[in-house]
């Protein structure tokens, strides 16, 4: 824990992971890296941008750029500012990313990298069902929350499986739990900044309007 500790706060301090390595007598960088455990705000404050493309960004935007740049994001707004990037050049990859910066939203269970300008979440932050948008983070909190979760559904699940019936409202039930349970599961799985769901349907495409959807 001593050796974790003196890790982390060297990481803290700015010293290069060479030297951290070195000092720990370990054969490669990578190691070191295993046993950083600033947090998600920390390891960001040492991304540095450019100071004219910080002020250029604002706030918001200047964290995602710091996200993207740290390996921390993945989701559309990411594949897009990459290709810009490598297509276009930096300019207009940060000129993008300042027009889709409300597309980033910390949630209780992970990133949101999409843009609800005009319609709030559909999965009203359910982001474990399936959101191809979400990606994982190593962030405390949101293990803790997904933990609750997971033990609260399959508390859930218990209870429904043990007044089994053959009605559609309690098979719909089950159907519900388990899919959310199987998906809390898979992003507790899932690497920091990767997608749980990457094939998941894509939420900012309106849906397709039914035969019963009232008229507006």
């Amino acid at each position: 824990m001593l050796r974790h500790l003196q890790n982390t706060e060297l990481f803290r301090l700015g010293v290069a992971d060479t030297i951290i390595s070195k000092r720990f007598n370990r054969r490669s960088i990578a190691q070191s890296h295993e046993y950083d455990h600033r947090s998600l705000i920390e390891d960001l404050d040492q991304i540095a941008l450019p100071q004219d493309i910080e002020i250029m960004l604002g706030e918001k935007a200047s964290t995602v750029a710091r996200l993207i740049k740290g390996g921390k994001a993945s989701g559309p707004i990411v594949d897009t500012f990459r290709r810009i990037e490598a297509t276009e050049g930096d300019a207009a990859a940060y000129e993008y990313l300042r027009a889709e910066a409300d597309g980033f939203h910390a949630t209780p269970y992970g990133h949101c990298l999409n843009s609800f300008t005009v319609d709030p979440c559909p999965k009203h932050l359910e982001c474990f069902a399936d959101c191809r948008h979400l990606s994982a983070t190593d962030l405390p909190e949101n293990r803790q929350n997904l933990i609750r979760l997971e033990a609260r559904l399959k508390a859930a699940l218990e209870t429904i499986k043990a007044r089994p019936s053959t009605s559609i409202g309690w098979q719909n039930q089950l159907e519900h739990a388990e899919k959310r349970l199987d998906g809390i599961q898979k992003l507790l799985a899932t690497p920091p900044g990767e997608r749980p769901f990457p094939d998941g349907p894509d939420l900012s495409v309106p849906r397709e309007r039914g035969v019963l959807d009232e008229e507006t």
